[in-house]
């Protein structure tokens, strides 16, 4: 089914024993503590996430990850990107460091589409849904604002059902066949919220999430 829409352009309190200096006892201390404390830090940073996303007619559609997240400094944003992977047999699977779901945008590039000038982004939530409601193609299309920002999870291995269908879009010179990008299961979200006319949302930059 095609669709018309159109396109605008986050003190040790320590009792000292006698005979027992304070440097002694502090020593002991940290040599008791600080492996466990960076065995845990290590354990975070190496946990990873197998994250498949299940899409129906799209074969052959390219699907990139990327995390952009902005730091104290307004200025400062740390960008991550996967390496794209193509849609095979309806689904497409990435392993990634788990901390990276937290704020993840996820592009897709469908074969059938024209000259765009965007790319399409998946939208997490749309305007007026709550985590859990269902989104149909249907009312997709009327939506006006979405979310490119996943919350992220914490488990080892996921599975997201991903809708991707074609659209008429406003293109860079005419109309042509774009794409339209959404799970039908309304996810936790990140900010901010940006436009989405008819659902689709489209990126020229990275989304910076927060």
């Amino acid at each position: 089914m095609t669709h018309r829409t159109t396109r605008t352009h986050r003190p040790y309190g320590l009792t000292f024993r006698s005979g027992l200096s304070g440097a002694a006892l502090l020593a002991g201390t940290l040599a008791a503590t600080t492996p466990s404390a960076h065995a845990q830090v290590e354990d975070r940073a190496a946990a990873r996430t197998t994250l498949t996303f299940t899409v129906a007619d799209c074969e052959g559609c390219e699907v990139q990850l990327v995390n952009a997240r902005s730091t104290l400094d307004a200025d400062v944003v740390h960008v991550w990107e996967s390496r794209t992977r193509e849609v095979r047999d309806g689904r497409v699977s990435f392993r990634i460091p788990t901390r990276r779901t937290w704020g993840m945008s996820a592009t897709v590039r469908a074969p059938w589409e024209g000259h765009t000038g965007y790319v399409t982004t998946v939208a997490w939530r749309y305007n007026g849904e709550g985590v859990g409601d269902p989104v149909t193609l249907e009312e997709a299309v009327t939506k006006k604002k979405a979310s490119a920002c996943w919350e992220g999870v914490r488990s080892r291995a996921v599975t997201v059902p991903l809708v991707v269908e074609k659209v008429r879009v406003d293109g860079v010179r005419r109309e042509v066949d774009g794409s339209i990008a959404f799970v039908p299961t309304t996810q936790s979200w990140l900010a901010p919220m940006r436009p989405a006319p008819g659902g689709v949302l489209g990126s020229q930059d990275v989304d910076i999430c927060r």
